[in-house]
């Protein structure tokens, strides 16, 4: 069976209405007690940067144009025992770029609605979602089974996040 967790920027989730949907589901969901400004959207540069300061790896499902793997989000490097040591493998990375279908390359200066991670490290997430509350501003952080949410700030201390990361 395979699983996924989704990120977006809060904002955009408190516009979609889905804020009020999560706080349904989860009451005890840890809003920040200010109400999401709107705010710019990361590039795909800043989001693969994000991942590559977390010490992340995976493999992306989106075409970027002028994206070196290596560079951006290289591969796992050890493959057979990354996933038993809770290594920082993202598995399968999906961009959510507006307009842009599958089969057509994104640049690297387009901007991120959301991101989705099918079979990562729900460690390796933690981390790339700090990382990219840096840039993106308060992140919401779902599963597929929309049974665990959870929302990532600026400033949030991984240690502290971990405690209650329910991946």
């Amino acid at each position: 069976m395979s699983w996924a967790l989704q990120v977006m920027p809060l904002h955009l989730a408190a516009a979609d209405g889905v804020i009020d949907w999560a706080a349904d589901i989860d009451p005890s969901l840890a809003l920040p007690e200010e109400p999401s400004v709107a705010r710019e959207l990361p590039t795909v540069a800043q989001v693969l940067s994000a991942f590559r300061e977390a010490g992340c790896h995976g493999v992306s499902w989106s075409r970027v144009a002028g994206h070196d793997p290596v560079r951006d989000l290289p591969g796992c490097p050890a493959p057979a025992t990354c996933a038993s040591t809770g290594g920082p493998d993202l598995g399968e990375v999906s961009l959510g770029v507006d307009g842009a279908d599958g089969d057509e390359p994104v640049g690297l200066d387009r901007p991120v609605r959301d991101v989705r991670f099918r079979k990562p490290s729900g460690t390796a997430v933690l981390a790339a979602a700090v990382a990219l509350a840096a840039r993106a501003g308060p992140l919401l952080v779902f599963d597929d089974g929309m049974e665990h949410l959870f929302v990532v700030s600026p400033g949030d201390e991984p240690a502290d996040l971990a405690r209650r990361w329910p991946w």
